[in-house]
C-alpha cells in the first residue's frame, strides 16, 4: 500500500512540475515569439526559431537551479559513469538501421546530395545545447529532485510530458508523438544507468543531427539543411511523412528494441520495476 501511495505522490509532483514548467516557459516565450514571428510558418530551422525555443527554457532552468540549489548536484551528474561504449554504438546504429529499412522497402527516395558546409557544424553545436536543456528539464530535474524511488511508471509519465512539449511542432502526428515519448524512455534509461547528463545529451543531439543534418529527415517536424535529402512515400505512418523518421512505425520498433536492450544491459538500483 505504501508503494502505491509513493507512486501517487511522485506522479502528483511530476504532474505539478510540468504543468507549472509549461505555463512559465510559455509566458517567457511570448517576447521571443516576436523575434521569430516571420519564420514560424516556414516549418524549417532558423536561428531566430532556435533562439525563441532555447532562451525561454534556459531562463527557466537557471531560475530552478538557483531556487533549488542544484548546481553541486548537477556537477556530480554531469559526466557520470558506465554504458559509454555500448550506448554510443547502439545510438550510432539506430538511425542507419531505420534509414536502411526505409530505403529497402521503398518508403523514401533519396534524390539529392550536398557537400559538407560549415553551417552544418554550427547546427550540431546548437542541436547539442538544445538537447542539453531538454535533458536537464526531462531527465536530471525529475529524477534528481522530484522522485526518490524511481519506477517505470515514473519514467513513462515524465516521457509523456517530454512528448507533450513537442505537441506544437510542425507536421505533428500521432505516431510522432508516441515515438517522442518512447525516445523519452530511451533517454531516461540511458541517464538512469549512466548518471551522465553529458552522455545523454550527446546521444540526444547525435540522433537529431544524424537524422536531420546527415540523412535528410525532419527533426520532429522541423526541416534543416542536410547532406542527403529524400521524399517520403505513402503510407506516411511507415515513412514518417513530413514529420520525419520520428513519425514512422519502423522507428517505433527500433526504439522499443533499444529500450529493452538497454534496460537489460546491466542492473540499475535506481530504477524499480
Amino acid at each position: 500500500m505504501s508503494d502505491d501511495n509513493d507512486l501517487i505522490f511522485n506522479m502528483k509532483k511530476i504532474l505539478n512540475f510540468y504543468i507549472r514548467a509549461f505555463l512559465v516557459i510559455s509566458c517567457i516565450s511570448i517576447p521571443f515569439l516576436f523575434i521569430s514571428f516571420e519564420d514560424l510558418n516556414t516549418k524549417t530551422f532558423s536561428y531566430k526559431i532556435w533562439i525563441a525555443t532555447f532562451c525561454p527554457q534556459l531562463i527557466y532552468i537557471i531560475y530552478l537551479f538557483k531556487k533549488e540549489k542544484l548546481y553541486s548536484n548537477f556537477k556530480t551528474n554531469f559526466v557520470g559513469e558506465g554504458l559509454y561504449n555500448n550506448t554510443i554504438l547502439l545510438t550510432c546504429l539506430i538511425p542507419l538501421f531505420i534509414y536502411s529499412f526505409l530505403i529497402v522497402f521503398k518508403l523514401i527516395k533519396v534524390y539529392d546530395f550536398y557537400n559538407w558546409d560549415i553551417e552544418i557544424i554550427i547546427y550540431f553545436i546548437l542541436i547539442f545545447f538544445s538537447a542539453l536543456l531538454e535533458e536537464i528539464l526531462f531527465r536530471f530535474i525529475p529524477y534528481k529532485t522530484l522522485v526518490n524511488d524511481i519506477s517505470i511508471k515514473d519514467v513513462i509519465l515524465v516521457s509523456l510530458f517530454f512528448s507533450f512539449f513537442h505537441l506544437f511542432n510542425p507536421n505533428i502526428n500521432i505516431v510522432g508523438l508516441f515515438n517522442v515519448a518512447i525516445a523519452g524512455v530511451f533517454f531516461s534509461i540511458i541517464y538512469l544507468k549512466s548518471n551522465s547528463i553529458v552522455l545523454t545529451s550527446f546521444i540526444h543531439a547525435f540522433w537529431n543531427f544524424s537524422i536531420g543534418c546527415v540523412l535528410g529527415s525532419s527533426i520532429s517536424g522541423i526541416k534543416v539543411i542536410s547532406i542527403l535529402d529524400y521524399v517520403p512515400a505513402e503510407p506516411f505512418f511507415l515513412s514518417g511523412g513530413d514529420f520525419g523518421f520520428e513519425g514512422s512505425l519502423i522507428t517505433t520498433l527500433f526504439f522499443l528494441i533499444a529500450c529493452v536492450f538497454l534496460y537489460r544491459l546491466q542492473p540499475n538500483k535506481s530504477l524499480k520495476n
